[in-house]
């Protein structure tokens, strides 16, 4: 019982201190194993060339980032401040995007929801050491500080921000603001929270409906002039730019998935149905049973997760005509999912009693461990499907880093050949490299991740001259090319005259 008492103290002075620690050290270790480069897809394919290239925005308006671009913005100031290699700070702004986030999320445990620091510190490590919740972490700096803001917001107003919008008007619109500048994932699960909490209060006569609409609506101005700069009048330099798949339908918000994604070109959908329950296995299923004892009605998190589920699960129902995104969503469920499962430990007595507390530790310890493995690669984890969407381990990136000095040295291959505008197709997971190390007179065009390289080709409008491919060989596909040059696994491809 001493024990128990002490633990709570501790908890007390450094709850945060301990939070942001773990999360820190969970996502260090991958970048101490990785070597110079720094892990996660985004970063190598992302942000090093958004940073390296500012004011130059065109890797932001390929990437969609242009008009959310808080994140990157604070990074190159970063970088421009202390003239750090832009790998290197991508290595450190990882971990201590990581701990940053983790923390928020105690926070709005503590503060949001009221949780007692014994509850609050166990769901917070609980959320923490998740595939999903570190595959958020392994690259999208971006999301991370969108949902920070979000649960700091909640914090702020203790989960009531429509109300909070009327005593607190300058915090809700601050926020607000924030969030929407940093991740339109993160605004939008902001925006359904705050509709459904506004419509409540339309029942009231205190005038927060009046309030919570004036506060909000910069953000949701703001937000909306975001959409429809990038999704009704896209703008991408000719140096720089994407082979598009088509949606399959009229609005950016839905994919016909049989026409927009490469996975399901063939048009099975028991292959869709295999890949969405390989990802709900590792992300969704094992925190079900206990999230389902907690499961209670509220203004924040049931919203929430009715959004996410829908927008998740869209794709099973209607793949012709369901939300774009569907794995983006299903990797935020463990948000909602975990508050529940902490509601229904609590249930349980597990921090109440202390026999049922030690063993919840134990079982966290050893989910810890498992956790740590899987940062490090040491304990693999994904069926290849699943794979598709988080990777098998954290110590990786858009390219394997054995791989990085062929794909360099193909490029370089192709300045020193290439005539003066020749195109030059690439996959989604070279297009980093290839922004930095290409010449600014080529034109650079990015085949979606896992379309092989002869289907990319027969999406690229009539184009005249030599166009050239780099791409692994394993990726090319059922076409007929010429190979000009070698380097391991990577190849430099002529594909003709003309299309």
């Amino acid at each position: 019982m001493r024990g128990f008492v002490l633990f709570s103290v501790v908890l007390k002075r450094f709850g945060y201190f301990l939070v942001f620690i773990v999360a820190l050290t969970l996502r260090t270790l991958p970048e101490l194993l990785s070597g110079y480069y720094p892990v996660g897809f985004d970063t190598l394919a992302g942000y090093v060339p958004a940073i390296i290239a500012l004011p130059d925005h065109s890797p932001m308006n390929l990437f969609g980032w242009t008009w959310s671009p808080l994140a990157v913005y604070l990074l190159w100031f970063v970088q421009f401040v202390t003239r750090i290699d832009p790998y290197i700070l991508l290595k450190v702004a990882g971990p201590v995007f990581y701990g940053i986030f983790t923390v928020s999320f105690y926070c709005m445990l503590l503060h949001g929801l009221e949780w007692d620091d014994k509850k609050s510190f166990m769901v917070t490590l609980l959320f923490l050491l998740q595939p999903a919740v570190l595959r958020t972490g392994w690259d999208q700096l971006r999301e991370e500080l969108g949902l920070t803001f979000f649960f700091l917001l909640l914090a702020k107003t203790k989960c009531d921000i429509a109300y909070g919008a009327k005593t607190k008007p300058l915090t809700v619109l601050l926020l607000s603001i924030l969030i929407v500048f940093s991740h339109q994932l993160a605004a939008i699960l902001f925006f359904v929270v705050f509709l459904w909490q506004l419509f409540h209060t339309m029942v009231k006569e205190d005038g927060a409906f009046l309030r919570g609409v004036v506060v909000v609506l910069p953000s949701a101005a703001i937000f909306v002039w975001q959409l429809y700069n990038q999704f009704v009048i896209p703008s991408v330099s000719p140096h720089f730019s994407p082979i598009h798949l088509p949606t399959g339908t009229n609005i950016f918000v839905f994919s016909n998935y049989f026409l927009s994604d490469p996975r399901f070109l063939d048009g099975d959908y028991f292959k869709i149905l295999s890949y969405v329950g390989s990802l709900s296995l590792y992300c969704v299923v094992p925190l079900v049973p206990f999230a389902l004892k907690g499961l209670s009605k509220d203004r924040v998190f049931t919203p929430m997760l009715i959004w996410l589920s829908i927008a998740s699960y869209s794709i099973v129902f209607s793949p012709k005509y369901a939300f774009s995104y569907y794995w983006w969503w299903t990797l935020l469920l463990p948000i909602p999912l975990t508050v529940y499962m902490g509601q229904g430990l609590e249930k349980l007595g597990v921090f109440r009693n202390p026999a049922r507390l030690k063993m919840a530790a134990f079982a966290l310890l050893i989910f810890g461990g498992v956790a740590f493995g899987y940062a490090g690669s040491a304990v693999r984890i994904g069926y290849p499907n699943a794979y598709s969407y988080i990777p098998s381990g954290l110590v990786e990136s858009c390219v394997g880093f054995d791989d990085i000095p062929d794909v360099k040295g193909s490029l370089e291959w192709v300045n020193e050949h290439a005539s003066t505008g020749a195109i030059v197709v690439v996959p989604e997971n070279f297009q980093g490299l290839a922004f930095m190390d290409l010449r600014s007179d080529l034109e650079i065009r990015v085949a979606p991740s896992l379309l092989d390289l002869g289907k990319a080709v027969r999406k690229l409008e009539a184009s005249q001259g030599v166009i050239y491919a780099v791409y692994y060989l394993s990726e090319v596909g059922n076409y007929d090319l010429e190979i000009l040059a070698l380097f391991r696994k990577v190849g430099v491809y002529r594909i003709g005259t003309h299309i």
